[in-house]
């Protein structure tokens, strides 16, 4: 062993040191699945249930060719989030302030101003549950989701409050959420009455497209959203690490979780993390821990990527033939009517699907969005620790409540979630070169140098990065000419 790993701590950049400890015991491949159901039930909530039936049933088939390649991107990203957290039980936002604080604190800007608008979420699910129960009665479209909108909202804010552990309960909701969901496309997709159009669905998926003639460049914004929410998409792929973190990933179990200050017991939720002594065994246990998050990753992007597919085939063979795509405050509802026509049930299953799928991504962000706020005062402001994590924590789920019920009353939820799907894209890749900094400089020239994932491995990093490197430069080089009249 090193003199500098033989020592008890470890300094990497801002913050305090890492502590030096070894890996906890590698549970099962499998035992980790908690994060990977999270992982997959909040996937489906926009750009899976909204923005490619949009497309596809605007467009045809001219863009699933794009859904695969796009969906497994995102498998890389998740694994170095979670490659952070794994080694050293940090969120990943401590990744960021420990490579720069000046970075932390421009990037979390970006992430302030990307992140106003997912009230959008809770309003998508109102637009589902308003059509599906016509209540309140004689209220038009609008009202009704904004009712609904609002009821959802005060229970998951009080399910906050009151769970013990919020990640329990996150995990169980969310489970039931993607049954639900999964089920009922899973039904609804493969009724007889749609079987004729999977053979021509099934070979443009696999065959590039030419670009649409009818294509509208007020789409262009929906496109990346498209793109960028083919999974979590952006400042949302950091949910993923916390989820690895609370469900006791590698160093993560050294550290406390978030619980209820009315119904849980007070558990410390530490700044600093720990880093692995370089010997053999922490090693062979690091590896271990990997493959339980290669496992769970796998499961949440390919049940991601499978729904997403029939929800797209369901666009192109219900509402594309008639010319007729999502909008407004009927943003889920269109797929379900015509789909009624063919199956009467299916009008009532697909908006109680769309509302599973919708509601829970808001339950999901307003658990999300205090922790990012609390992990970048914790990591870049010391004086801010004097108040413990959940202190902080339950403050910003109040102010974002408060937000996010008057936000939805500025526009509808279509247009909020585009204005955050755009930010997200052209914030993602930043967030990969800031990770390919962390994973493969900074945490193997600091505490070992086994924990630099392998060279072909970096290439694909490198290639995936410069992809979404190139599309928000083309996004850029489209919208701001023509927002400054040229």
């Amino acid at each position: 062993m090193s003199e500098k790993n033989s020592s008890e701590k470890v300094k990497l950049g801002f913050m305090d040191p890492l502590k030096l400890t070894d890996f906890p015991p590698v549970p099962g491949i499998f035992a980790l699945l908690g994060a990977g159901v999270i992982l997959a039930s909040f996937n489906l909530g926009s750009g899976e249930l909204i923005w490619w039936p949009y497309m596809t049933a605007k467009y045809g088939l001219a863009f699933v060719w794009l859904m695969i390649p796009f969906a497994l991107m995102q498998w890389w990203i998740n694994t170095e989030l979670a490659r952070y957290s794994l080694v050293t039980g940090e969120p990943t936002w401590a990744a960021f302030t420990r490579a720069s604080r000046k970075f932390s604190i421009i990037y979390f800007a970006m992430a302030v101003v990307t992140l106003l608008w997912w009230g959008g979420y809770a309003a998508a699910g109102g637009t589902a549950l308003a059509a599906v129960t016509n209540f309140p009665p004689g209220w038009d479209a609008r009202g009704q989701t904004l009712f609904w909108s609002y009821v959802t909202m005060i229970l998951f804010f009080a399910a906050l409050v009151l769970s013990p552990i919020i990640y329990k309960f996150l995990e169980r909701f969310l489970l039931v959420c993607m049954i639900i969901g999964v089920g009922g496309v899973i039904i609804v997709a493969f009724h007889p009455a749609l079987w004729g159009y999977w053979p021509t669905f099934a070979s443009a998926l696999v065959t590039p497209q030419p670009w649409p003639s009818n294509f509208d460049p007020k789409d262009y914004d929906i496109l990346l959203t498209s793109l960028a929410y083919l999974g979590l998409g952006g400042f949302w792929q950091l949910t993923y690490p916390n989820w690895v973190r609370e469900v006791g990933t590698g160093m993560s179990k050294y550290l406390g979780r978030i619980t209820s200050p009315v119904t849980g017991k007070p558990e410390p939720v530490g700044v600093a993390g720990f880093a692995p002594r370089c010997d053999e065994e922490n090693k062979k246990r690091y590896y271990g821990w990997l493959k339980t998050v290669y496992a769970n990753n796998t499961w949440g992007v390919g049940v991601n990527l499978f729904t997403t597919i029939l929800l797209a085939f369901l666009a192109y063979a219900i509402l594309h033939p008639k010319g007729i795509w999502p909008s407004g405050y009927r943003l889920v509802v269109e797929q379900g009517r015509f789909l009624g026509e063919l199956w009467p049930p299916g009008f009532t299953l697909f908006l109680i699907v769309a509302g599973f799928l919708i509601v829970d991504t808001y339950a999901v962000i307003l658990d999300f969005v205090p922790r990012l706020y609390t992990d970048f005062l914790h990591t870049t402001f010391p004086q801010t620790r004097k108040r413990p994590y959940r202190w902080w924590y339950y403050l910003f789920v109040c102010i974002f409540f408060v937000w996010t019920a008057i936000s939805i009353l500025l526009a509808p939820p279509g247009a909020l979630i585009v204005w955050g799907g755009v930010l997200n894209f052209l914030a993602w890749p930043v967030m990969h070169f800031a990770m390919l900094y962390v994973n493969y400089y900074k945490l193997p020239k600091s505490i070992c140098p086994w924990l630099r994932p392998k060279w072909h491995w970096l290439v694909l990093g490198l290639i995936i990065s410069l992809i979404y490197t190139a599309i928000s430069i083309w996004y850029l080089s489209l919208v701001i000419p023509a927002a400054l009249g040229f």
